[in-house]
């Protein structure tokens, strides 16, 4: 039985990892970093590690669904204004993945993922939560996108559709992302 669970849950984080894929990124000029396609023609590139601004040291349970798939998984988040570190861990604490960046490289190592994955998407989603609000809304807006902060609520519009919205509320962050399909939350273990 064991066995069959951990059979279901790599084939969410493998379709995961297709959700991630399936938006096409290219190389930015002399950079290691790629450009992440927000709609299907506006690139944006990562904010620097500055724009987070608190220190955050967690564990967090990664919820997420993608269509008719979803995945569950024990997550270390690590970010500060010098990098950003997600250890992905199975059920008995073991590192199943990483993600990593440095404001010049992002580096995703893990033998789950395909090797084409670009943790670039990953890590907007973060920065959308956890970034300054102020330096996001800066960022979009040299991308012709709008990003607004209400209360608890931040979204990610073009015209005024919204593309993402992040909800947070007490421990847990809620990112929608509805041009895409997915939903993932990222609840934060005391």
């Amino acid at each position: 039985m064991k066995n069959y669970l951990f059979r279901i849950k790599l084939y969410a984080l493998l379709t995961l990892s297709l959700i991630f894929v399936s938006c096409a990124s290219s190389n930015m000029a002399g950079s290691n970093l790629n450009k992440v396609f927000v709609t299907n023609t506006n690139r944006v590139d990562l904010l620097p590690t500055t724009a987070i601004t608190e220190n955050l040291e967690q564990y967090q349970f990664f919820e997420g669904n993608f269509g008719k798939d979803s995945f569950n998984s024990m997550l270390y988040l690590q970010a500060d204004s010098t990098q950003i570190t997600v250890l992905l861990l199975n059920e008995f604490g073991i590192e199943m993945g990483s993600i990593y960046y440095d404001g010049m490289n992002a580096i995703l190592d893990s033998s789950i993922f395909p090797k084409n994955l670009k943790c670039e998407y990953i890590l907007l989603d973060l920065q959308n939560a956890y970034a300054d609000s102020l330096q996001l809304k800066e960022h979009y807006a040299k991308y012709g996108l709008e990003f607004a902060e209400n209360g608890t609520e931040r979204t990610v519009s073009k015209k005024g559709k919204t593309i993402e919205k992040i909800t947070r509320a007490d421990n847990q962050i809620t990112i929608t992302n509805l041009l895409r399909g997915y939903e993932y939350k990222l609840t934060s273990e005391e």
